[in-house]
């Protein structure tokens, strides 16, 4: 079990949002769409590409997830249609855990999460951010995956 830690942050700047209901295909297309968006445009990526799944559905036989992807970038951009501009995402006061690992694993760390949680009453106030620390280049195994996840929690104690 990963080391849960409280009372984090995680705050990047100047990112790119899409969110949309997507099966697990098309978030994959759409993480290739922005990476062309970006180049076409003249952006870089600047820090962690961040995921969250606010709901999952079932649509003709698969999953779609409710997800926003969020994409720090080097520089303000006026975004229209599917993207929108963040100046800020900032995560505050959130459990944190990171997965090291094939991300199909990810849901153990979930449930160990989700565990923590309950033991310390705390209450979730956010969606899980999952935050891939590791940028995969082809050819490298899906083994060598790094995720930071983190849940914003309520900082009240009732």
């Amino acid at each position: 079990m990963g080391t849960m830690k409280i009372g984090r942050e995680f705050k990047i700047e100047n990112v790119l949002s899409l969110r949309k209901k997507m099966t697990q295909a098309e978030i994959q297309e759409e993480m290739m769409g922005i990476g062309q968006f970006l180049e076409q445009n003249n952006y870089k990526k600047n820090g962690p590409v961040v995921t969250a799944t606010f709901a999952i559905e079932q649509s003709n036989g698969q999953p779609l997830l409710d997800t926003e992807i969020l994409v720090p970038i080097d520089k303000p951009a006026k975004l229209y249609g599917k993207y929108t501009f963040k100046d800020v995402f900032h995560l505050m006061n959130a459990v944190f855990v990171r997965h090291e690992g094939n991300p199909n694993t990810l849901q153990i760390t979930y449930n160990e999460l989700n565990q923590y949680l309950s033991e310390k009453n705390l209450q979730p106030i956010t969606a899980a951010y999952n935050v891939n620390v590791v940028d995969l280049h082809p050819g490298q195994s899906m083994d060598d995956m790094i995720v930071d996840v983190y849940i914003g929690v309520n900082p009240s104690i009732l």
